[in-house]
């Protein structure tokens, strides 16, 4: 049964106080991502990606019933419960720097910020039709950058002024988180959605496509490249024995609100030439902006702090300009691939979705940081991101020949194969995901007829005999 929606101005209020709450949320992260380096000593590079890389392991696991509860149980609940749960954990964090307290208290943050992320992104694909949803998916990038940002710029702030004691920051942090998450409680509603029954976690992800499945590759490889970015703070300390960051703080919310931009705009373009398409610019982009990032890089950290903006240009070149042109291009990757998911997702099972694009989210994050910490042990920044361009490719390709071999598999067959063959795709995949067969409608008995023992009669049959 379906709920009757808002209106068009609830629903632009909804999506607002939304944004705004993810906005408050990324400032939280943007200060952690600054502190924690420095708040936690690790010998190696290897050591310290796996302790980053506990949050979004967390958040992989915990992605798929997550997006379970959020079907099941509303968007609103899930959403302020993960908000309140960063603000205990990052308060958690700032009383001690234990090894164990910290790793463990954030790598349960990874579960929260499940929650936030799966929740929102539903609600906004709840408050979107497919006309107006890439542009809903770049306000919703474009909020989680500009917050990153602001939080990039309070962390440096912070990494001063407490600098005898980080732990005071987090404790500031957790006030912001806190303060937000009563903002939300308050003023936020549940969206109009379908709603469906209870179901297992096989039943709802056989709600999947084909063509969601041929996108995975691609959104798993750039996911990877944020793990790798990510990685970048520890880069920049092993090579100029700067932790604070601060000479790099203006030009990080520089580039986050230039790809928060761009986010927006090339997710309304999507709307108007069409997800793939719009993928296709994003992956040139990026492409192209990882094979010159090496040598951008080794130009940036070098610029000593103070350094006025035009001779900073000066120090670096011309490639600056370009690697920003590639930047702004890569920005069209995010918003069209949710869109496109958000697309594809059956109305029910919207939550589910959702949960597995967080599942390839942490899934890669976690894969790139250990990575980019592998490759700096071995080969330093080229091996970094070389590797990463390498990676990028290799999945990028794959979800070109698998979307171009579902177009033309659909071109040549009538409605109903084309159903049965999405069928068959999807149960392949739950099968993968959850160890067993879906009970696709219409093929129970034909599941049970091939599993029973010879000269049995299916369950229902027998039933109907006592």
């Amino acid at each position: 049964m379906t709920r009757t929606g808002p209106g068009l101005f609830a629903k632009l209020g909804t999506l607002s106080i939304l944004y705004l709450s993810v906005f408050l949320t990324r400032i939280g992260f943007g200060t952690i991502l600054i502190i924690f380096p420095l708040y936690v000593a690790t010998p190696s590079s290897s050591l310290a990606a796996i302790i980053i890389a506990l949050y979004p392991a967390l958040e992989g696991f915990s992605a798929l019933p997550v997006g379970a509860v959020v079907d099941l149980r509303g968007r609103r609940r899930v959403f302020v419960t993960g908000m309140a749960l960063i603000s205990v954990l990052t308060f958690l964090i700032g009383l001690s720097n234990n090894l164990v307290l910290v790793g463990g208290a954030h790598a349960l943050e990874g579960l929260a910020a499940a929650m936030v992320t799966i929740a929102s992104l539903t609600m906004i694909t709840d408050l979107t039709v497919e006309q107006n949803r890439g542009a809903g998916m770049g306000a919703f990038d474009l909020a989680n950058l500009a917050g990153y940002g602001v939080g990039i710029m309070l962390g440096t702030l912070f990494s001063k002024i407490f600098s005898s004691n980080l732990g005071d920051s987090f404790l500031v942090v957790s006030a912001i988180m806190g303060a937000s998450s009563i903002f939300v409680y308050f003023v936020l509603r549940e969206p109009g959605h379908a709603s469906q029954g209870r179901r297992s976690l096989r039943q709802m992800y056989d709600s999947l496509t084909s063509d969601v499945v041929g996108i995975l590759p691609i959104w798993f490889s750039l996911t990877i490249i944020l793990g790798f970015y990510l990685f970048l703070p520890r880069l920049v300390a092993a090579r100029t024995g700067v932790n604070d960051l601060s000479q790099s703080a203006g030009l990080l919310l520089l580039a986050l609100l230039v790809f928060g931009a761009g986010a927006l705009m090339f997710g309304r373009l999507s709307d108007k030439i069409g997800r793939t398409k719009t993928v296709m610019i994003g992956a040139a982009g990026e492409l192209g902006f990882l094979v010159i990032l090496p040598s951008l890089f080794e130009r940036l950290v070098v610029i000593p702090q103070g350094t006025p903006l035009i001779e900073s240009y000066r120090m670096v070149g011309p490639i600056i300009i370009v690697g920003g042109f590639l930047f702004f291009l890569g920005s069209a990757l995010i918003p069209s691939i949710l869109a496109y998911i958000g697309d594809k997702a059956s109305r029910e099972f919207r939550g589910s979705a959702m949960g597995l694009y967080s599942l390839m989210l942490s899934g890669g994050i976690t894969t790139g940081t250990i990575l980019a910490g592998i490759a700096d042990d071995l080969g330093g920044v080229q091996a970094v991101f070389y590797s990463a361009a390498i990676i990028f490719s290799g999945l990028t390709l794959t979800s070109a020949w698998l979307l171009y071999g579902n177009s033309k598999t659909s071109r040549s067959k009538s409605p109903a194969q084309e159903q049965t063959r999405q069928t068959n795709l999807t149960s392949r995949l739950s099968f993968a995901l959850f160890r067993g067969p879906v009970d696709q409608p219409g093929t129970q008995h034909r599941l049970l007829a091939e599993d029973r023992p010879l000269g049995t009669l299916p369950r229902t049959q027998n039933a109907g005999r006592h």
